[in-house]
Order: C-alpha cells, then structure tokens, then sequence
C-alpha cells in the first residue's frame, strides 16, 4: 500500500493499529501492535525490537551459547523498519492493519540470521542470473472445537473434539457442512488480499487443504506466514482451534505443505521450465534446477522439516516422500514434476510438512536449484513406479544416485552442518545458529517423559 493511502486511512478514523512484526526462525510472526499514528511517525526510524526473537526457542526458552543472542549480549534490540509493500488491512479485526518488517541491527546492518533477508538475498541471486522466481506454497491443516482454555485443559489431546468427525477427503457435502468456518477463512484471506486457488476436505477428522495461488517468492512466503497466523486468529474468534503440526496424532495422516516453484523471464511473461521441443517439455534450466534441489535435498531436510514431530509425517504409504526420487505426476516421490502446460509446468517438492518456515523452505529450493543451475548438475531418469518400493528403488538407483531422507531431527542437522550448498547460499554464520536452535530442540525432546512411555512402562516395567 502507497504511503499516502496509509495516512488518509488514519485521517478518516479507519486505521488505528498497526501489527508489525517479523519471521523468527520457526515462521512464527513476532512482533506487536504499535498506534496508527505512531506507525507514521516512527517509519523512517524504523521499531525497536529484542533480539531475543533469534535467542530462544519456540517455548520461549532462551538458548545458551549463541553467539548472536545472549545474556552476555544483553539482548540488544533490533530496528524493524516496515515495507509498505506487504501493509494491508486486517478484515477480520476493526480498524487494524498488518506490515511485516525488515530487520536490521542498531548499527545500520541487516540482520543475515533473518529467514526474510535470506531468501530475499537468494531471489536476487537468482535475478542476477535473469530469472524471476515463482512459488506458492499448499497447506493441510487441522481444525478442532477446542478453545485455547480447553486445549491446556485437555493438555493438547489426544482426545481433542475434531471440527468434522469423519474421514471424508474430497466429500463436498461434508465440506459445505463447515463452510461457516472455512469460508469465513477463505473470504477473509481474499479481502486481506491473499489468494487462494481452492481449498477441500482431506483425510482426516477436522482435517483441510488451502492452496495458495503462485506469487513471486518473496511474497508467497509473506502470504504463507500471514495465512497460518490468519487461520489460528479467526478460529480464536470463532472458538475453534487449528494447528499446522506434522503429525498431530500417532493413528492419522500428517499434514503436509507440499510446495511449488518455477523460474521465469524477468519480465514474468514465459515459464523458463517449458522447452516446446523438449522430452516432456522440461527445458535444460529445469533439468539442471531439478537436479540441484535433489542433490541438495538430504544436507537441507532439516530446513524442509525443522521440528521433532516433523519426522513423525514420513511413514511408508501415507503419501509422504522418504527419498531423492522425482517422476512425472508420482505422489510417492519426493519431487512431483507437473508440466500441463507452457505457464503451469513447475516442480512440486512434497518433503516440507505445514508445520515448516517457508521463507527458509522456499531458500532452501532455491539453493539448491541455483546449484544445479550454476554447476549444470545432471537430472537423472524419471521414477516409474511406486517410491515405497525396495525393489523399484533399487532398479532406479542402478541409473543415478539415489539417497533416503533423514528420519530424525539430530541426522538431519548433522548433515545440514555438512552441508556445502548451506554454507554457499546461506552463510556459515545462519548455518551455525540455525544448526544450534536444532540441536536444542533435539535436547529439550530427549528430557521430555510422554504419554506413549508412561503406557507402555508404568505398570508392567
């Protein structure tokens, strides 16, 4: 939104609040609300902000040891300066609009640890190569008649109340049946100016998929963080609660954010994947990109599924890729490669559960793909066949590498700190911190005493 516009909506009384706010290293949207007026008056300075947003975890436990937020530090504050580009009204809120936010530290330098910076810092990367970049991500969620009270109540399940009790995938009477929720979400994201292709029931109680229409990278993962945190905010209002978890509960299906790119001319007029002449129409730029984000996939999974419950969505049969495979519209691989057509032909990484950050998932398809680009890696053949298969892998892997993903959160960030494509394009320093908030998370799981131990030990052991 212009500046302009921003001012007369404060002069005609419709504007009162701002949320400002950032990406943290989960996606989470951090930050706070600041008076309309404030906003204008402060712009050019910019906000402050704790630096203690890359210093904790999402419990908001603060780390030891790092190195860019710290007790010894004194948890410094950051400077938030807004980009007007991403200022919109909320619809669902009164007289209050959002602005996500830069940061940059007091010294006037950009904040390199930002998953914003980062993958802005890639798309110009890639358009210095004279490629703009395409991507969107789809979300499958969960709903639940729960409210915040009753979620710690019920210490946040397993026996929670789904929205909708049956399976249902793809059922449109169960779907119109909670429309007064699902369409107050999907009507509310199209007035906040985030567009949706569709949404559906998907294979589980209370369990939905939202697909985001393709933007420029950058945007489609601001829209990606606004629409998680939209969806939990009008499920609050509504007494309903949602969650973007991997795997919500041992006996279900996870929840997936399958996710797309394509790369296209800087004029974003012609999809640099479609070769007219080409075997299946997959330019070589495609072939080489495709071969990258593969290559790269084991050393990045950490990025691709950041959390301990992440590694619980990769079990054989459920749809959820658990190696470096690719096919031509294959769901058991790890890439879908989807070519209907000379705008629509783009790569669909299905690694990436709901629950990742994807300004770091879109960084980290990037990477790789400008990898493959720059070193004009070879794609190998096509899988035929399904991808849970020992037999057909082993076939497959006669003609090119290929490697199983991480199954846990500690192999994959060993690998991530291994990792050569990591350090090129994002930087030892992000490599580090982002490798240390995991190796955390991995601690904090193992003092953990759960649910599944006490019924399996308390009274026989």
């Amino acid at each position: 939104m212009e500046l302009a516009q921003i001012e007369q909506l404060v002069r005609d009384g419709k504007l009162e609040y701002v949320k400002i706010g950032t990406p943290d290293m989960e996606g989470v949207y951090r930050g706070k609300r600041v008076d309309a007026t404030y906003f204008l008056h402060a712009l050019n300075d910019g906000f402050a902000q704790c630096d203690v947003l890359f210093g904790w975890d999402i419990a908001e436990n603060v780390l030891p040891n790092l190195r860019f937020s710290n007790w010894e530090r004194g948890f410094a504050d950051l400077v938030m300066r807004p980009d007007l580009s991403t200022f919109a009204l909320v619809p669902w809120e009164e007289h209050v609009a959002s602005c996500i936010c830069d940061l940059w530290t007091e010294a006037g330098e950009p904040v390199k640890l930002s998953p914003r910076y980062l993958l802005n810092q890639l798309v110009e990367r890639a358009r210095s190569l004279g490629y703009n970049v395409a991507a969107a991500a789809e979300l499958e969620f969960r709903l639940f008649r729960e409210s915040q009270v009753s979620l710690r109540e019920k210490d946040f399940g397993p026996n929670l109340t789904p929205l909708n009790p049956g399976m249902n995938c793809y059922a449109i009477s169960q779907a119109s049946a909670d429309d007064h929720l699902l369409g107050r979400i999907a009507r509310m994201m199209r007035d906040y100016g985030i567009a949706l292709e569709g949404y559906n029931r998907e294979h589980g109680p209370g369990m939905y998929e939202m697909n985001l229409r393709y933007q420029p990278a950058l945007v489609a993962a601001d829209y990606t963080m606004l629409f998680k945190t939209g969806i939990k905010e009008i499920c609050y209002q509504m007494g309903y609660a949602a969650t973007f978890m991997a795997k919500w509960h041992d006996q279900e299906d996870g929840s997936s954010g399958h996710s797309h790119m394509s790369l296209w001319d800087l004029d974003m007029e012609r999809n640099l994947f479609w070769d007219e002449e080409a075997e299946g129409h997959m330019s070589a730029t495609m072939r080489h990109f495709l071969a990258g984000v593969l290559e790269s996939m084991p050393g990045l999974m950490a990025l691709y599924a950041p959390t301990i419950n992440s590694y619980k969505r990769y079990v054989v049969g459920t749809w959820t890729p658990l190696n470096t495979t690719w096919g031509w519209d294959n769901r058991t691989c790890a890439v879908r490669v989807i070519n209907n057509g000379p705008r629509a032909i783009r790569i669909e990484n299905r690694v990436p559960g709901a629950d990742a950050n994807f300004y770091l998932v879109f960084a980290a398809m990037l990477a790789g793909g400008l990898y493959g680009i720059e070193r004009k890696l070879e794609l190998g053949p096509a899988l035929r066949g399904n991808a849970y298969d020992p037999a057909t892998i082993a076939r497959a892997a006669e003609s090119a590498p290929i490697h199983s993903l991480a199954r846990n959160l500690t192999t994959a960030t060993d690998l991530f700190e291994q990792s050569e494509v990591a350090r090129e394009y994002f930087g030892s320093e992000f490599v580090e911190h982002f490798a240390a908030t995991r190796r955390w998370e991995v601690s904090e799981f193992e003092r953990a005493v759960t649910n599944w131990e006490r019924r399996r030990y308390f009274e026989l052991i």
